[in-house]
């Protein structure tokens, strides 16, 4: 009788225990879950680029680079942000662009593309080119890495890609780097693995990209056009104000 009277006290006891044992760990998981998600929040480097104010590209790029000199752009540009759609995103990912159009005492023209943007994340970061001419109806025909032979003094070469791409109305030769944080990124899987390494570190990263081109009669010309394309982009380079070309390189 004795025994039968105790062993409801004793389950209670232990429904007791387990249920204070349970809620111990809830509370530890969500703890531990609560700092995982602080450590994990990505946040802007202090002292970083981004942290102080900008230069302004518009600015900090001259009217005259070398033997080139800016003139009023006949031919509309591909743009910097659009959708696989082609159309303009309403959420700009950048802070500043520039589209600009040189021309030497030839008549050559050069298309120049300049953007920077203070954070990056896997949602919002800088968008390639090959992506945004598809969408406005390129059809990419080459797409290659390439040293392009640009830096800044004691930095290290551009890392880049050239690209041919053709439209029902022109070909350019392309020539750009991006740079993502403390690399230039070749393709879209480096740029993923660079920011989720970053973020896992709880940081956030500036990025850049510049792009230049030349329309050329054919895709055969593209060989030809590049070596012009890329010095234009070391004297533009060169011409940047220290603090502009630190946004835009390594």
């Amino acid at each position: 009788m004795s025994a039968a009277l105790t062993t409801p006290t004793a389950s209670a006891g232990a429904r007791a225990g387990l249920s204070w044992r349970s809620s111990l760990a809830v509370f530890l998981l969500m703890l531990l879950a609560a700092v995982a998600a602080w450590q994990l929040t990505p946040r802007a480097l202090p002292g970083a680029a981004g942290a102080a104010p900008l230069p302004q590209l518009e600015l900090a790029v001259p009217a005259v680079i070398g033997e080139w000199r800016l003139v009023p752009s006949l031919r509309e540009q591909v743009d910097l942000a659009v959708d696989r759609d082609g159309e303009r995103l309403i959420s700009q990912p950048y802070d500043q662009t520039l589209l600009r159009t040189y021309q030497n005492a030839r008549g050559e023209q050069i298309l120049l593309a300049v953007a920077y943007t203070r954070q990056q994340s896997q949602e919002v970061k800088v968008h390639r080119p090959e992506v945004c001419y598809t969408a406005v109806g390129f059809e990419v025909l080459s797409l290659d890495p390439a040293r392009l032979g640009v830096a800044a003094a004691g930095a290290p070469p551009v890392d880049g890609m050239r690209m041919v791409a053709r439209s029902m109305h022109h070909t350019e030769a392309v020539s750009y780097w991006i740079r993502m944080g403390a690399i230039y990124s070749q393709n879209a899987f480096d740029t993923r693995l660079h920011l989720l390494a970053e973020g896992l570190q709880g940081r956030l990263r500036d990025g850049a990209l510049v792009r230049a081109s030349r329309i050329v009669a054919d895709p055969g010309e593209a060989v030809a056009a590049y070596p012009q394309i890329e010095r234009f982009l070391s004297e533009f380079t060169a011409a940047l104000t220290p603090e502009a070309r630190a946004l835009l390189l390594l």
